[in-house]
């Protein structure tokens, strides 16, 4: 069994980022050290990761627009939702690469090591063969690794965590499911049919979590997501390593990542 990466850098920049972009036009492109882009860390990290996998790993799939194709991955064209660009990314793939590790184009921090030891924790007796596997990290080893970036956290029965930049997909069920993800995605912004596709028990452990943490747990999440995927096998995978937690969304993002990823200067 291979797992093939697809790396999602469609989009243009938002006004915010423009300012900090040195011309570039994609999120993907923006320079964060002498010569190097965004793109070029996350593309290193899923190469070496792969690398460190018994079975070398699969190759890395390109999702994005006017993007130069760094060597070694192949392009497959964007969609024009999220959910054409991943079947696009799932037809290009080969019979032998049966999982599909979706990355987003703007976690330069990720490592190699997080890459690998994600692999390693999908293959677990729980979430082995999972069809929607999403790594969630402790808010407090964001915080410890990154303690000015912002990042979204929800607190539940196990802790207070962020969720990844990372999803470990099952190709055969995108295949086999894509009307009902379709309509999933469909319905992402629409809240009254979301609730009515979460039933009312969910509904009310997601208010009642509010005030009672306690009430919602990792096992209720992971139900809600695999109900909206039409009985999917969902796994939520804690993982240490806070570069999965953390990406680029604002210009003091862009400073943060060149100060700590820019080689430091040789003193004199």
């Amino acid at each position: 069994m291979k797992t093939a990466a697809l790396i999602l850098a469609g989009g243009t920049l938002s006004p915010e980022l423009m300012v900090v972009a040195e011309g570039a036009t994609n999120r993907a492109l923006i320079p964060l050290a002498p010569g190097r882009v965004m793109l070029d860390y996350v593309v290193e990290a899923l190469r070496a990761g792969f690398a460190e996998e018994e079975n070398g790993g699969g190759r890395i799939l390109l999702a994005g627009d006017d993007i130069p194709l760094p060597p070694g991955c192949i392009a497959v064209p964007g969609g024009e939702t999220l959910v054409d660009t991943l079947l696009n990314g799932v037809a290009a793939l080969s019979p032998d690469e049966t999982q599909l590790l979706v990355a987003t184009a703007d976690i330069p921090f990720l490592t190699a090591e997080a890459v690998s030891d994600l692999l390693h924790r999908a293959q677990s007796s729980r979430d082995a063969g999972a069809d929607f596997a999403y790594p969630i990290v402790e808010a407090a080893r964001c915080h410890e690794r990154f303690p000015t970036m912002k990042r979204t956290t929800l607190r539940i029965r196990e802790g207070e965590f962020t969720g990844g930049n990372l999803v470990l997909l099952n190709p055969a069920f995108l295949r086999s499911q894509e009307q009902v993800i379709r309509d999933a995605y469909a319905r992402r912004k629409d809240i009254g049919k979301l609730a009515r596709l979460l039933g009312p028990r969910m509904l009310a452990r997601l208010m009642v979590s509010r005030i009672v943490p306690g009430a919602l747990a990792i096992a209720h999440l992971e139900a809600a997501v695999g109900h909206l995927l039409g009985g999917a096998t969902a796994r939520a995978i804690v993982t240490p390593y806070a570069e999965i937690g953390v990406d680029i969304d604002r210009p003091e993002d862009v400073l943060i990542a060149r100060a700590m990823l820019s080689p430091s200067p040789i003193a004199g």
